[in-house]
């Protein structure tokens, strides 16, 4: 036994000298699999960045429909009596407002004696539009879908209606008398189908009035969007990625028939390029009420957006980045808006972003 010991004792020191000498080249190129313990007490410098409270911003209010586009009405405007156009006191494409004097139709022996008694066409249509949106309204005031304001209203314009008609059929036309014919509604000359001096006769249309346009869009309304939505104010039609201005016309209630009010916005546009917009067209519809709201916002630049679409943010909390998802509405001017609860006193990251990782020490700035 002793022999055999002396025999690999030489290779057995050998190979130890070896084992040594591999361990330490190994340590010095750092070839083993595990980090030192050494490593793990020097920690990585905290980054140094700045924070920021959220803010609010204030965000307009739309109202937000889907509408359709249709043929723009017309309203005639005919001659209450027959004899010449006298005075003609617009030119097409004129806009025009109610009350405004359109022409003035004088009366002559001939008109006159040609002219038989009996009801003005024009008198009666007024005083028949009116007794049907009376009768409209008053159901729909019957059920509290509108205001006594609009009740009141259109009391009065069937009042001034019926008396325009008693009046014309307690009277006849003077010989060589004359009558100013005014604007019944706010509008664009449309078409003009008489010339100045030209003799016309009683019922004859001289006038159309309209919004000038091809189409409008027109968009439901509830019963609560009338206190935001008024005629003139501003409306933006969306098609095709194109935008287009128009103003709100007209608006006309509607009952249905589980009797729930609603109401139909017409929407006269400022333009309609290379006749974008045809009958019968789908189209969306934003009615900027004029008001605005107060809603949480952060700087637009500490919003980022991983792989899968998701918007998410950086929190400074307890000396380390958080990352925070989040959900995004509007971005209005530096700020974008924030749809998504948010922890309180949240103080969001606003630069080296890109240079901090959700866990990462982190120094704010005051």
């Amino acid at each position: 036994m002793e022999r055999i010991t002396k025999k690999y004792r030489l290779i057995i020191a050998l190979t130890a000298v070896i084992c040594l000498v591999a361990l330490l080249l190994a340590a010095n190129y750092n070839l083993f699999p595990f980090v030192p313990r050494t490593r793990h007490t020097v920690s990585q410098a905290p980054v140094t960045l700045t924070a920021v409270p959220v803010g609010t911003v204030n965000k307009s209010i739309y109202i937000v429909r889907t509408g359709s586009t249709e043929s723009s009405e017309s309203v005639p405007v005919n001659a209450a009596f027959s004899g010449l156009l006298s005075e003609l006191y617009v030119t097409a494409g004129q806009a025009v407002k109610a009350g405004q004097p359109l022409f003035t139709l004088q009366g002559s022996s001939e008109a006159a004696g040609n002219q038989t008694a009996g009801v003005s066409p024009q008198a009666q249509a007024n005083y028949d539009n009116a007794l049907k949106e009376y009768n409209r309204y008053q159901k729909l005031f019957e059920i509290g879908g509108i205001p006594r304001r609009q009740m009141e209203m259109a009391a009065a314009r069937l009042q001034e209606a019926k008396e325009s008609l008693n009046s014309t059929q307690s009277s006849s036309v003077p010989i060589n008398g004359s009558a100013t014919i005014n604007a019944p509604i706010d509008g664009i000359v449309t078409a003009i189908a008489a010339a100045l001096g030209q003799g016309v006769q009683a019922g004859q249309q001289l006038i159309s009035l309209g919004s000038g346009q091809e189409v409008e869009v027109v968009v439901h309304l509830d019963q609560n969007d009338l206190y935001l939505v008024h005629l003139g104010t501003p409306a933006t039609i969306d098609i095709s990625q194109q935008s287009i201005a128009g103003q709100v016309c007209r608006i006309y209630p509607q009952v249905e028939a589980n009797q729930i009010p609603s109401f139909l916005a017409h929407t006269k546009l400022t333009n309609n390029p290379a006749g974008l917009l045809k009958s019968g067209m789908s189209v969306n519809v934003r009615i900027d009420t004029g008001r605005t709201a107060v809603v949480p916002a952060v700087p637009a630049a500490s919003v980022l957006r991983d792989d899968h679409g998701q918007n998410f943010i950086y929190l400074a909390a307890n000396g380390k980045a958080a990352i925070q998802p989040i959900s995004i509405g509007e971005t209005i001017g530096d700020f974008t808006e924030i749809t998504s609860d948010l922890p309180e006193q949240s103080l969001v990251i606003t630069t080296n972003i890109n240079d901090i990782k959700d866990g990462d020490a982190i120094t704010v700035m005051q």
